[in-house]
């Protein structure tokens, strides 16, 4: 009953202790092997806040693409899909178009599509980066376009609904 106890308590402290490390415990009668993951934040890969993506120009006061604070896409007013804090793009029906796994975006069968950086930097292996610049204009990019409000955290959801309007999930970046 003791051995028991013990057994116990020292998984419990191994689970409460956050370790990545396989920890052996051998007694008289059992030999007792535990893996311990590492706790997970809960860190969402995209921020949900509500943006607009508009001409830089001034050719439109209306927004071109927008989110909500719920993930919510439009183009104009029109709905087309939503993106989660996970980092999938579902279209309106909800089927996944596209997902971020790391820095990459993927498209819903597996291939890297591009690179999009927390900072909403987008890399296609051109050499050529896509940025959001502190004026909250896209820059490196034949579009005229910036971001409302030109600090919003959702740079990189942006730059997620950006591509996947205007970009093309058919071609691969080249590494």
């Amino acid at each position: 009953m003791g051995t028991l106890l013990l057994n116990g308590t020292f998984l419990f402290l191994l689970s409460w202790a956050g370790q990545n490390n396989v920890a052996k415990y051998t007694s008289a009668d059992s030999v007792v092997t535990v893996q311990v993951e590492p706790k997970q934040e809960n860190k969402p890969v995209i921020i949900l806040e509500a943006f607009q993506i508009l001409d830089s120009d001034g050719g439109s006061a209306e927004a071109i693409l927008s989110m909500d604070k719920e993930g919510k896409c439009y183009v104009g007013k029109e709905f087309i899909g939503t993106i989660t804090a996970a980092g999938e793009l579902k279209s309106d029906t909800g089927k996944l178009l596209v997902h971020l796994k790391g820095n990459e975006l993927l498209s819903n069968d597996g291939k890297v599509v591009l690179v999009i950086k927390e900072d909403g930097t987008i890399s296609n292996g051109s050499g050529k980066d896509i940025t959001w610049g502190s004026d909250g204009i896209l820059k490196n990019m034949e579009l005229s376009l910036k971001i409302a409000p030109v600090n919003s955290k959702a740079k990189r959801a942006a730059s997620l609904l950006l591509y996947s309007f205007f970009g093309s999930t058919e071609t691969e970046v080249q590494k």
